[in-house]
């Protein structure tokens, strides 16, 4: 069974091997560049063999080509960056946004860097990183949320936009040799909008997006970001083979969401504490302990942490988690 046909039997419950596992994490420095970024994720697979990847760009490359500038300094635990100068200034700004090329600037770059790794490594399941539409716009605009509150048809307007753009991102991302979509939301836990305007802004736009990308995509992962998340309502709403989330920081844990969600559920790893600073049997009894879950959930838990893992972790760490899973998998 090749590695795609197992990862969308373990979607639907139907893995009767052992459990699956993934890392992800950003690479700094290298990002800025296709051909780097593809040559460090294909090493990144080479020294650990995971069952699917997460192709991870630089945390600011979805508003680029808009007209933002993007830092070139990092954060130094996560390694993603932010911008130095947003497009969007005043609400008037939104007005004047136009549509982007995807197959050119920034977004071409990031199609490329899927088109050199799916020529390294066709036979591995890969997934793009793709933002909510109102998760980019919070990126370009900083007053985001007042102007929402000013004048809410300008700004649904231009994520209309948003929505074709990224949507056609996805598509190409496809074309190019990645078989899913990782699509990342922040919207589904306390913010400073309301849970009407969550509805109205992100979920509709969700919808949108996920009706478009689901008869090309083979597979879309969705990533609930943050703590105190309503992962039901993502469970019930969003129409993908799979969740991904903070098991190990927020509600629920991984047998809690086994009952709740009846597909695939990407989590278990300790990203932020045991993966950094645990001692190796701290490590090693996290992996086992979401073995054991996922076995109770039929294999549906692919081992995975619940966001890009931190730079800061040591490889000695992730050594430990991949040598768990080797052990298990060898009985």
């Amino acid at each position: 069974m090749d590695k795609l046909e197992l990862l969308l039997d373990t979607f639907k419950g139907t893995n009767s091997e052992n459990p699956l596992f993934s890392l992800w994490k950003h690479f700094p420095h290298v990002d800025r560049d296709p051909q780097q970024l593809a040559e460090v994720h294909v090493d990144f697979y080479n020294k650990y063999d995971f069952d699917l990847m997460k192709i991870s760009p630089h945390g600011r490359f979805p508003v680029v080509d808009y007209g933002c500038t993007v830092d070139t300094e990092y954060d130094p635990i996560t390694g993603s960056t932010r911008c130095a100068h947003c497009c969007i200034e005043t609400l008037s700004d939104w007005q004047t946004l136009e549509s982007t090329s995807v197959g050119e600037g920034e977004l071409g770059k990031q199609i490329e860097v899927v088109r050199l790794i799916q020529k390294k490594l066709a036979f591995l399941p890969k997934m793009m990183t793709v933002f909510s539409p109102l998760m980019v716009a919070s990126k370009m605009d900083p007053n985001l949320v007042t102007n929402i509150r000013t004048n809410p048809e300008i700004i649904i307007e231009s994520m209309n936009i948003l929505l074709d753009d990224i949507t056609e991102y996805a598509e190409a991302s496809i074309d190019a040799g990645a078989e899913g979509i990782f699509l990342a939301s922040q919207h589904f836990r306390q913010t400073e909008l309301t849970f009407e305007e969550v509805k109205r802004f992100e979920i509709k736009f969700l919808e949108k997006f996920l009706s478009r990308i689901n008869k090309k995509a083979e597979f879309t992962v969705m990533h609930v970001h943050g703590e105190d998340i309503k992962f039901k309502e993502a469970a019930d709403q969003m129409k993908v083979e799979a969740l991904n989330w903070h098991d190990r920081l927020t509600w629920p844990s991984l047998s809690e969401a086994a009952d709740i969600f009846p597909k695939g559920l990407l989590a278990g790893i300790d990203e932020t504490r045991s993966l950094v600073n645990g001692k190796p049997e701290d490590i090693q009894n996290n992996i086992l302990d979401s073995i054991k879950q996922s076995k109770q959930a039929d294999n549906r838990i692919i081992i995975a942490p619940g966001c890009v893992i931190p730079i800061t972790a040591p490889e000695k760490n992730i050594e430990i988690i991949a040598k768990t899973i080797k052990k298990t998998r060898e009985g």
